[in-house]
């Protein structure tokens, strides 16, 4: 098992058309990836506001499953986003926890795409597209 440091918690959540991303303000949170667990491996537990109280209860009680995206030991990190659902919300004293079980989404394919209908609507085509996305690719490496 490894414990890392969260720095940023949100909730992505639908809205009509559009997708919310929803800041989940903590005191202290932290991600345990539990390697030796089959399927859902990583474990989120954050110290919480009791605002949020209500938001994650039913989350709980409907078995809804959560898109997170968290930011892992400095602000500097990309975020990862892991399919999680509520394992327990717990009240203490003025404040609470919430625990989220789920799995990391790999979104390699999903940024390589991207980047290339960025520069095919840039305009780059043939020798120069695949020059350009190979200095894409570098500077997403860094």
């Amino acid at each position: 098992m490894k414990t890392f440091k969260l720095v940023s918690l949100n909730i992505l959540e639908k809205s009509g058309e559009d997708l919310v991303s929803k800041d989940i303000g903590f005191f202290d949170a932290l991600i345990i990836d539990r390697e030796e667990v089959e399927g859902a491996r990583w474990l989120i537990e954050a110290y919480i506001p009791k605002k949020y109280y209500d938001f994650f209860n039913q989350k709980l009680e409907g078995e809804q499953e959560l898109v997170t995206q968290v930011r892992i030991t400095k602000e500097s990190n990309p975020k990862a986003t892991i399919l999680a659902n509520v394992r327990a919300v717990n009240e203490i004293e003025d404040n609470m926890n919430v625990i989220l079980i789920g799995n990391m989404v790999n979104r390699e394919r999903e940024q390589v795409e991207e980047t290339l209908q960025d520069l095919i609507e840039a305009g780059y085509q043939g020798v120069s597209l695949l020059n350009k996305f190979k200095e894409k690719n570098q500077e997403n490496l860094f």
